[in-house]
């Protein structure tokens, strides 16, 4: 259970996420809980329909809940209807978020390192100990918070909010409305080299692009994105990036897709719009990920893949096809041990067994 800012009716609620409400408007709620934990004064959301039965059960102040459980019964005070409840419910905890983060104060902090060419719009905030170099532009409302450092001529967006020790190197743009998470390096080297075929030494390739990240993308704690050799390594807006992820130098990854947590991208791989890359998904260098295409968890890419396609598996393969397979792999001893009856039937002589 957390805390409201301030106590809100069941209307002003309905009013906050656009729902339709079901019950007593007046009904005041004062907190938010999941619903095994909610009570008469808790805001909760039913969105999966595997919690249908502790929906029911729930005594919630509020409840939202999706079209199709407007009627059905259950124990909650005041239910709201919402085409989506998780994002409704999203909603309700940004008020609490908003609270929690507060006012920064926008200040320049006297033991930030802040070059006399670099320009900051108005109401940018600069925490102790960042240091921003020459020729850097931060656009208005931004916050960089103690202990970041943003490289010489980056440019940083209005309204963008980086946590500390986040490093953007020099060249690189953020757009409007980012949000970086702690410990993140944005346009790092790119792991470009050239080997000597004579003597095997490797000789490094100068990584001189840079990256680009567009508005409204979330990139999570440690996260690297590579600067590219050449041009730009490009985020586009609205992707939503997890912590632990490596974006190597030129890749491409399309408007509003997910990439989950320790997902690796090699060089010059481009990724659709509307992607999803699941947990410890690894991908080969220069492919083309179709968009609409999901990528299962710990699934190797190693060639393109189609537009809205499912893969799973390593090497990444159809998700039918693949769970197939997994069914077969776990019958293979006894598949093998009817072959050798077979084989002994007929008198067959089989190959010597692995094990043996």
């Amino acid at each position: 259970m957390t805390n409201l800012p301030q106590p809100r009716t069941a209307a002003q609620i309905a009013a906050l996420v656009g729902g339709q409400l079901v019950g007593d408007a007046e009904h005041v709620v004062e907190s938010v809980s999941e619903i095994a934990d909610a009570g008469t004064k808790d805001v909760a959301s039913f969105h999966n329909m595997k919690y249908a039965a502790a929906a029911a059960a729930a005594p919630a102040g509020v409840l939202l809940v999706p079209p199709q459980a407007k009627d059905a019964p259950g124990a909650a005070k005041t239910k709201i209807v919402v085409e989506d409840p998780q994002a409704a419910f999203a909603v309700v905890l940004g008020v609490i978020a908003a609270a929690r983060r507060g006012k920064t104060a926008h200040t320049v902090s006297l033991k930030a390192s802040v070059h006399a060419l670099a320009k900051l719009g108005t109401n940018v905030h600069i925490g102790d100990f960042s240091i921003i170099e020459k020729g850097v532009v931060i656009g208005d409302g931004t916050v960089v918070l103690a202990q970041c450092f943003i490289g010489e001529n980056a440019k940083i967006g209005k309204g963008c909010r980086l946590y500390p020790q986040v490093v953007v190197r020099d060249g690189c743009e953020i757009g409007d409305r980012v949000t970086i998470h702690p410990g993140t390096v944005v346009g790092a080297d790119g792991f470009g080299f050239t080997t000597d075929r004579r003597t095997g030494r490797h000789v490094k390739i100068p990584q001189i692009g840079n990256v680009v990240i567009g508005d409204d993308c979330e990139i999570g704690a440690n996260v690297t994105i590579d600067r590219a050799t050449l041009g730009s390594t490009v985020v586009e807006p609205g992707v939503q990036i997890d912590n632990l992820v490596q974006v190597a130098h030129n890749v491409r990854i399309g408007r509003d897709s997910v990439v989950v947590s320790q997902v690796g991208i090699a060089g010059s791989t481009v990724i659709g719009r509307n992607v999803i890359l699941a947990g410890q998904a690894g991908l080969a260098g220069h492919l083309t990920v179709g968009d609409g295409a999901i990528v299962a968890a710990q699934t190797g890419v190693m060639s393109d893949v189609p537009p809205k396609t499912t893969l799973f598996g390593s090497p990444g393969r159809p998700h039918r096809e693949a769970f197939k397979l997994q069914a077969l792999y776990g019958r293979l001893p006894e598949m093998n041990e009817r072959l050798k009856k077979i084989e002994k039937k007929l008198g067959c002589t089989s190959e010597p067994d692995a094990a043996a």
